[in-house]
C-alpha cells in the first residue's frame, strides 16, 4: 500500500525555471492562447493592459486569464520559453498584484492567482538569462 502524499510548503523554495526550446507541438497550444486574448472580451481589456490603463473591471478577470495560462506553463503543457518570449508577465503582474492582494483579503483565498505571481518571477529570470534580439541603439 502506497504511503500518504506529502506536499512541500510553498516557502521550501521557489521552482527554478524549466526553459528549453519551443517546438511545433507547442504551436496548437500557443494559438489557443493567442486567439483567447486577442479576441472579445479579452482583447480591449488586454490592450488597455499592454498601454497601462487598464480599467478596474480589467483587472481580475485578466489576472485569471494570466493565471491560467501560467498554470499551464507551470505544469509544463506549454514550454516556458514561448510563453516568456511572448509576454511579459511580470509587467501584467506589476499592474495588476494590487488588485489579486485586495481579491486575496476579500475572499480569504490566499491562493488566488499564486501561478501568476509565479510566473512573473520566472518572467524575470528568463528576461536576465536572454539577451535582448535586437540592439540596443534601436537599429
Amino acid at each position: 500500500m502506497a504511503g500518504p502524499v506529502v506536499h512541500e510548503p510553498a516557502t521550501a523554495g521557489r521552482r527554478t525555471p524549466r526553459f528549453g526550446n519551443a517546438t511545433r507541438d507547442d504551436l496548437p497550444g500557443f494559438l489557443g492562447i493567442m486567439r483567447i486574448i486577442h479576441q472579445e472580451p479579452n482583447s480591449s481589456a488586454f490592450a488597455r493592459l499592454l498601454l497601462g490603463q487598464p480599467k478596474p473591471e480589467d483587472e481580475i478577470p485578466l489576472a485569471h486569464l494570466f493565471e491560467e495560462i501560467s498554470t499551464l506553463a507551470l505544469h509544463g503543457l506549454i514550454v516556458e520559453d514561448l510563453l516568456f518570449d511572448a509576454f511579459a508577465f511580470d509587467s501584467y503582474w506589476d499592474q495588476l498584484k494590487k488588485a489579486v492582494h485586495e481579491a486575496r483579503e476579500k475572499t480569504g483565498n490566499r491562493k488566488f492567482c499564486e501561478n501568476f505571481e509565479l510566473a512573473a518571477e520566472l518572467a524575470i529570470a528568463y528576461r536576465e538569462t536572454r539577451p535582448p534580439k535586437t540592439r540596443a541603439n534601436g537599429h
